[in-house]
C-alpha cells in the first residue's frame, strides 16, 4: 500500500508562509504549516485506505 510520508510538506509549508505573513507572525505560520502539512498527509493516507476497502 502507498502512503504518503511527507509528500504534502512544501505545501503545507506554503500555506504556513502565507498565514505567516498574513497574520505578520512569520514562527507562527512556519508552525501552523508544519501541522497542516501533517494533517494532509494524514487526511491523504485516510483517503487511501478507505478507497482501499
Amino acid at each position: 500500500m502507498e502512503k504518503y510520508d511527507g509528500e504534502f510538506s512544501i505545501l503545507g509549508m506554503s500555506v504556513g508562509l502565507i498565514l505567516g505573513i498574513v497574520l505578520k507572525d512569520l514562527s507562527a505560520g512556519i508552525f501552523l504549516g508544519v501541522i497542516c502539512g501533517i494533517a494532509m498527509d494524514w487526511g491523504a493516507n485516510l483517503f487511501n485506505e478507505y478507497r482501499r476497502k
